[in-house]
C-alpha cells in the first residue's frame, strides 16, 4: 500500500512538472507518454554468448546465417525499433512473421533484447509492438564485423532506460516511413557538426531527395517528461553561432545540401507550445517541425509546419 501510495505522488509530481500534451483526438501519444515504464524480458531458455568468440562461433556452426546478419545489421542501425518497425525494415527480405520468429530466436543466445513497455495504471488495456535492441552477443558479433559503425552498448540501457527506448523508436517511425517512401537517401545518428565532436548534435541527420535536389534534415525529438524547451532553446542558439560563420549548417561526411533543422514533436500542441516558447521564426536558419500524429493519421507530406510568426503553418511537402 505504502509503495503504491509513494507512486501515485510520483504520477503526481510528474504531471506537475510536465503538463500532459494531447492530440487532437485528445489523446496522449504512446511513445511521449510521461508514464510509459519499460524493462527486458528474458526468456525461458536464456544461454547468452558474452564473447566475441562466443558469438563468432554461433556463425561459424551455421546457428545463424547471412539473413540473420542482415537482420541483426538493421536493428543495430535502428538503435532501438519495435517489431512492427522491424518487420517493415525487413520487408523486402523476409515475411512479417519470418521476422518474428529470427528475432525470438536470437533472445534465447543474448544476440537481441526485448523490452515489455506499458503505460502505468494501464497495463492491460494497452500492450504496444514490443521494442527490441541488441543484446551483448549481437553488439559484440556487429561491432566485430562492422568495427567502424555505431552500435549502442546494452550496458547502457540500463542508465538511459525508457526514455532512450521511447525516443528511438519515435525516430524510427520516422525513418521507417521515409524509408518506405523512398525519399531518405542516407541517415546517421547523433551526426556530428562541421567536423567538430564538441558542439551539440542533432540526434540525427537525414539527407533526403526532394523534386528540387537534395537537402539535409537535423533531426531532434521533443519528449513531454524532459525540459525540451531548455533543451532546445540551448541547441538551436549554439547552431546559431555555427550558421553565421559557415552561412549554412554543415554535417561531417554528408553533402553540402541546404539544412533544415526538424524538431519532431508528437503533438500539434507540443509543437505550438515549442514555438509559443522560443519563437522558431526568429533563428536565421530554417526551423520545421514534424507532427507524428499528422505522420501516423494523414501521411508523411502532410506532417511538417513552419513557424510563421505567432502560428504554425501547415505544409504539404512533394518528396
Amino acid at each position: 500500500m505504502e509503495l503504491l501510495v509513494k507512486e501515485q505522488q510520483q504520477v503526481a509530481s510528474e504531471s506537475l512538472e510536465y503538463p500532459l500534451f494531447r492530440t487532437k483526438k485528445g489523446e496522449v501519444p504512446l511513445w511521449d507518454h510521461p508514464f510509459l515504464k519499460g524493462s527486458k524480458v528474458l526468456p525461458q531458455k536464456y544461454y547468452p554468448y558474452t564473447t566475441i568468440e562466443g558469438a563468432i562461433d554461433l556463425y561459424r556452426r551455421g546457428r545463424i546465417d547471412d539473413t540473420d546478419f542482415i537482420l541483426l545489421k538493421v536493428l543495430g542501425d535502428a538503435i532501438c525499433a519495435n517489431e512492427d518497425q522491424l518487420r517493415r525494415y525487413m520487408a523486402s527480405v523476409m515475411s512479417p512473421s519470418q521476422t518474428s520468429k529470427r528475432l525470438d530466436k536470437f533472445r534465447t543466445t543474448g544476440l537481441v533484447e526485448r523490452w515489455k513497455v506499458r503505460i502505468r495504471g494501464q497495463e492491460e488495456n494497452l500492450k504496444p509492438p514490443a521494442p527490441f535492441t541488441l543484446g551483448i552477443a549481437g553488439f559484440k558479433l556487429m561491432k566485430h564485423y562492422y568495427n567502424e559503425d555505431f552500435f549502442m552498448n546494452p550496458n547502457r540501457w540500463d542508465d538511459i532506460g525508457v526514455g532512450a527506448i521511447k525516443r528511438y523508436v519515435a525516430m524510427n517511425e520516422l525513418r521507417c516511413l521515409m524509408t518506405e517512401k523512398k525519399v531518405i537517401s542516407k541517415w546517421k545518428w547523433n551526426a556530428v557538426l562541421a567536423n567538430n565532436h564538441r558542439l551539440k548534435f542533432p540526434l540525427a541527420a537525414a539527407e533526403i531527395k526532394t523534386a528540387q535536389g537534395n537537402v539535409n534534415f537535423l533531426i531532434d525529438r521533443a519528449q513531454m517528461n524532459q525540459n525540451y524547451i531548455g533543451y532546445f532553446r540551448d541547441k538551436l542558439n549554439s547552431w546559431v553561432k555555427i550558421y553565421q560563420h559557415y552561412g549554412t549548417i554543415p554535417v561531417s561526411d554528408f553533402q553540402e545540401n541546404q539544412s533544415f533543422v526538424i524538431i519532431f514533436a508528437s503533438t500539434l500542441t507540443v509543437a505550438e507550445h515549442l514555438h509559443s516558447e522560443l519563437m522558431l521564426d526568429t533563428f536565421p536558419f530554417h526551423v520545421w517541425v514534424c507532427v507524428e500524429e499528422d505522420l501516423l493519421q494523414e501521411g508523411l507530406n502532410t506532417a511538417f509546419y513552419r513557424p510563421s510568426k505567432e502560428k504554425l503553418q501547415r505544409l504539404m511537402l512533394e518528396f
